[in-house]
C-alpha cells in the first residue's frame, strides 16, 4: 500500500477565508480588540503555529494552555464562518479522491495538514469529503507547530505498521513550497498542484518537488499512471 498524504487548504479545496476569518474572530474577541490581522502568510502553516506567533505577538510569551484555549474557540466558530463564506472543491478533486478511495486501490487517500484534526474534520464535512479519507494514518497540525515534524511523525507511524517500508511510500500532495520542505524532510516525493495555489513554478526551484502540475487530470487513472512510474523508477 502507498499512501497519499493530502493537504487540504489550496489543494483539495478553497474555504473562501473560512478560517482565516475565524481565528480572527476569536483572537478579536479573546482579547477585546477591536481590529486584528496576520502579519504572515498562513499558507502552509500549522494551526498551532499561527496561534502560537499571534498570543505571542500580542502577549510576548505563549503557554501551550492558552493555545489549546483559542484552538477550541476557533473550532466552534469555523462551522459559522464556513456557511458564511463561499468556498468551493477544487476542479477534479472529488473525482480523484472517489477513485483512489475504491477498495481494490493500491493508493490510500490520507492527510497531512497544517489544519487541526477537528479543524480538517469540520472543513472536510462541510464540502462532503471526510469518506474518501482514513484519518488513522492521517497526520494533523496541533501534532507540532513545526510542519516538517509532521512528515516525520508520519514516516514513523508507517515504520511501526511495516519496518520494511520507505518514506518513499508517502507521496505529498501540496500546493505550497512548506509542503515539498515537509516531504523533503523525510526524503518522500511531493506533488505540487498548482490550482488552487497562490505560487507560481518558479516559486519552487529550491524546494524542488516531485512534479509540478497545473491542475489534476480530468481522468484519475491518469494520475495513478503517474505515481505508478514513480515507483517504477
Amino acid at each position: 500500500m502507498k499512501y497519499l498524504m493530502w493537504d487540504i487548504d489550496g489543494t483539495l479545496l478553497l474555504s473562501g477565508g473560512a478560517g482565516k476569518a475565524a481565528m480572527i474572530k476569536v483572537i478579536k474577541d479573546y482579547y477585546f480588540l477591536d481590529a486584528f490581522d496576520f502579519t504572515r502568510s498562513l499558507a502552509g502553516r500549522t494551526d498551532s503555529d499561527i496561534i502560537k506567533s499571534v498570543v505571542t505577538r500580542l502577549r510576548g510569551r505563549c503557554n501551550a494552555a492558552e493555545t489549546a484555549g483559542l484552538l477550541i474557540r476557533y473550532h466552534m466558530e469555523l462551522p459559522h464562518q464556513l456557511e458564511l463564506h463561499k468556498g468551493r472543491i477544487l476542479k477534479n478533486v472529488e473525482k480523484t479522491l472517489a477513485y483512489f478511495a475504491q477498495a481494490d486501490s493500491k493508493y490510500l487517500n490520507c492527510l497531512l495538514t497544517g489544519n487541526t484534526r477537528t479543524g480538517a474534520q469540520l472543513k472536510l464535512e462541510h464540502y462532503d469529503l471526510k469518506k474518501y479519507f482514513s484519518f488513522d494514518h492521517s497526520v494533523f497540525g496541533e501534532i507540532s507547530e513545526n510542519r516538517e515534524m509532521l512528515a516525520q511523525v508520519a514516516r514513523h507511524r508507517l515504520y511501526m505498521q511495516d519496518e520494511n517500508a520507505s518514506a518513499k511510500d508517502l507521496i505529498f500532495i501540496g500546493d505550497t513550497p512548506n509542503d515539498a520542505k515537509c516531504a523533503n524532510a523525510i526524503g518522500a516525493p511531493c506533488l505540487i498542484v498548482l490550482e488552487g495555489s497562490g505560487y507560481k513554478r518558479e516559486d519552487f526551484d529550491e524546494v524542488k518537488p516531485w512534479k509540478i502540475i497545473d491542475v489534476l487530470p480530468d481522468e484519475p487513472q491518469e494520475l495513478e499512471a503517474l505515481f505508478d512510474d514513480l515507483y517504477k523508477q
